[in-house]
């Protein structure tokens, strides 16, 4: 049965038929050495697989186009001998075993790509993701695996994971095991000379490790941890594991993260940590990754577990797995205490509602498919990509915040999505082999809430019109309003007021700047940059005659002729054009507080947004 759950008492001193012993020697060339060892051999052939994807990250990368120098062998000490072996495709290998019953297999990894889901190795430290370092066998996956590191412990004494200890470090290596191949695969690993914070809370240990090179300060981000564990945990009541790591990787340009079982691996750029606005972005990520331990690990729609490597797998649930996290994050970000209320309903206005207004896609594709398409749409997108689908993190999110403001107002506040979330949580409890299905999903938040959703929900899911903002948010006292934010009134010192400064205008191209050139990145359907037929990748020259240098140069001389047709010059493929282009003033969607709110409206809105801390 599929399972994900691990005790670290579970592996103390086990013994593996299939282990793998990682080497570090070449780390300064980005390689990883892997032998991985099969006993228990029957038949006349085995095949082992490199996965093509890893769970939570819907894109197949083909792992074994990083993999090399594959030799195979039969047999061990002075009968060891080579075993003819065949690639049946581009991942899986099949072994002629020979009647042997130990099989060797040898390879090396080529690691230099710094994300969340992709291996990292330099002289300094080691990011694994072991879907993307360990085949597997077929037909054997439900056996313990042990994963043998052999490092400098001395230029590298930290290790940060999920898997288990099975024994003391020795000469040998340090030894770690998974019960089975699923919980090795959702087990990153990182070895090296990074800071460690630990705390126990709600009976479990929790590690921080935070691999950068920059001064962060990992006392203060354990301490803000131990607020998200502490919210997220009283809300279901305990934790469901012994042991969690986060791990927080801080290195320019980066960000993202990834969730899995009994960790998270977080990405933020060193500014994260001395813009106000930042940290809370940061701190959001982790209560979004920290929440995907319960929701999309557990919690999850019936496709996501078990799983198949080597191919997509889909769902049109993305909107359960990503949407409620994503408005969950925020919210729990703000009960947190890291955020105000003003501060969250801005948050709401300005990264959700507001944002989704500027997806031009949000028209043209419903959000269970772009679940589906999330392998391409998502994934793989295009430069025009927000013009043909909206994100389902983006728009399911905003459409799990009108649910839970309707479970609340038809509850009169009795009910929330909280109590449907506890709903999901005993049934995973009851059977945890088994993800959800929709239906299944939609029933437990009506027998939950006592609120029929059914057909609200599914027409807002499947469809592309707008939603409904006003009908639903009223009831806590917010409205959509497009009409533009008040300028305030900006003094140097005392009493000098601060000159008019244009403002930034609307044109419906992104632009960059690429080595001096003023680069189209893309281009929004229907814009003032779509009508005056500029195209992605072309390069904005001049504005009226001037040249620009910057894309703020772009926005200045646009910005004093909102409304004006105005004069741009472009080059595409070796020529120069000219063409008129309309600047717009910006798009004004937003959410504000009602004036004069009713009893009634006051009290939905603290049930909605009351905190226990």
């Amino acid at each position: 049965m599929y399972s994900i759950e691990q005790r670290d008492e579970q592996l103390r001193g086990t013994t593996a038929a299939i282990t793998y012993t990682l080497g570090f020697d070449r780390a300064a060339q980005h390689l990883i050495s892997v032998r991985m060892r099969i006993d228990n051999v029957t038949g006349d052939a085995i095949t082992v697989v490199m996965p093509s994807w890893s769970p939570g990250s819907y894109k197949i990368r083909d792992y074994a186009g990083y993999q090399g120098n594959v030799t195979t062998w039969v047999g061990t000490g002075a009968n060891r001998k080579s075993a003819p072996s065949k690639w049946r495709d581009k991942a899986s290998l099949v072994i002629d075993t020979k009647g042997a019953s130990t099989v060797e297999i040898d390879y090396v990894i080529y690691a230099h790509e710094r994300t969340v889901r992709t291996n990292h190795v330099n002289r300094f430290h080691a990011f694994l993701v072991p879907t993307a370092v360990c085949m597997y066998v077929e037909g054997r996956t439900d056996e313990i695996h042990h994963v043998m590191l052999t490092h400098n412990t001395s230029a590298w004494p930290s290790v940060s994971t999920s898997l288990s200890p099975v024994q003391a470090p020795s000469q040998q290596g340090m030894l770690f095991g998974a019960l089975n191949y699923d919980v090795l695969a959702d087990s990153p690993i990182e070895i090296g000379d990074h800071q460690v914070q630990t705390f126990d809370l709600a009976g479990a240990k929790h590690e921080v490790a935070v691999p950068t090179n920059f001064s962060i300060d990992v006392m203060w981000l354990s301490k803000q941890i131990k607020r998200i564990v502490t919210v997220e945990a009283e809300m279901f009541g305990g934790v469901p594991y012994d042991r969690y790591v986060f791990i927080i990787q801080v290195y320019p340009g980066a960000g993202g993260g990834l969730e899995h079982a009994r960790s998270s691996v977080n990405a933020v750029d060193p500014s994260a940590m001395l813009d106000k606005t930042k940290v809370i972005g940061l701190l959001s990520l982790l209560c979004h990754e920290y929440f995907h331990l319960w929701n999309v690990k557990r919690i999850r729609p019936v496709e996501l577990g078990p799983f198949d490597y080597t191919r997509e797998t889909y769902t049109p649930m993305l909107w359960l797995a990503e949407g409620l996290t994503s408005y969950y994050d925020d919210l729990l970000a703000y009960r947190c205490g890291f955020s105000t209320e003003k501060e969250y309903i801005e948050i709401l206005s300005k990264d959700h509602i507001g944002k989704l207004a500027t997806v031009p896609g949000r028209n043209a594709m419903s959000t269970r498919d772009s679940s589906t398409l999330a392998w391409l749409k998502l994934y793989m997108a295009s430069p025009d990509g927000s013009n043909r689908f909206p994100s389902y993190y983006l728009k399911g999110g905003v459409i799990i915040l009108l649910l839970d403001v309707y479970i609340i107002d038809h509850s009169d506040g009795k009910y929330s999505l909280d109590d449907a979330m506890r709903a999901f949580w005993k049934r995973y409890q009851a059977d945890p082999s088994r993800g959800l299905t929709e239906n299944e999903v939609i029933g437990l938040i009506e027998e939950s809430t006592k609120i029929q959703i059914k057909d609200r929900l599914m027409s807002w899911l499947n469809g592309t019109t707008e939603l409904p903002y006003n009908e639903i948010l009223e009831a806590v006292a917010l409205k959509v309003v497009d009409t533009p934010k008040p300028i305030e009134s900006v003094k140097i010192g005392e009493a000098v007021t601060f000159a008019n400064v244009p403002p930034a205008p609307y044109l419906g191209m992104a632009l960059a700047d690429s080595g001096g050139r003023i680069v189209v990145k893309s281009v929004e359907d229907g814009s003032p940059a779509a009508q005056a037929g500029i195209g992605i990748d072309d390069e904005i020259v001049a504005i009226e005659g001037k040249r620009v240098a910057s894309p703020a140069n772009v926005d200045h001389y646009c910005g004093v002729r909102i409304g004006v047709p105005t004069e741009l010059t472009g080059h595409c493929d070796g020529r120069l054009y000219t063409t008129t282009i309309t600047p717009l003033a910006q798009p004004t969607l937003r959410v504000i507080e009602i004036e004069q709110p009713s009893d009634r409206q006051k009290e939905m809105r603290n049930r909605w947004l009351r905190r226990t801390l």
